[in-house]
């Protein structure tokens, strides 16, 4: 496992931990759901960058598996976070 894939892991695991983090907390729910969605994405460009560099292993490919499902379930569960979580990063 080279130096992306590692990143991208580390910064999946952060921001789903962040992310489940934000539904106990009622007090830190925003902080913690963009802090989470932001380093799930960044999980996501960074394994995208080891695809594209051709690294080896499947290691890469859960940052990318890992974004996805967890914005799936954001979704299908509560669908109006994802529009307040989208314009709370935006301002």
């Amino acid at each position: 496992m080279k130096n992306l894939s590692s990143w991208s892991i580390g910064f999946a695991v952060m921001g789903a931990a962040a992310f489940g983090f934000s539904f106990v907390s009622n007090k830190a729910f925003d902080f913690l759901m963009v802090f989470g969605f932001g380093a799930l994405l960044l999980g996501m460009l960074l394994s995208f960058a080891a695809i594209f560099k051709k690294e080896k292993g499947k290691t890469k490919f859960l940052a990318v598996a890992a974004f996805f499902l967890l914005s799936f379930i954001l979704v299908w569960n509560e669908p109006f976070q994802i529009i307040r979580l989208l314009t709370w990063m935006r301002n």
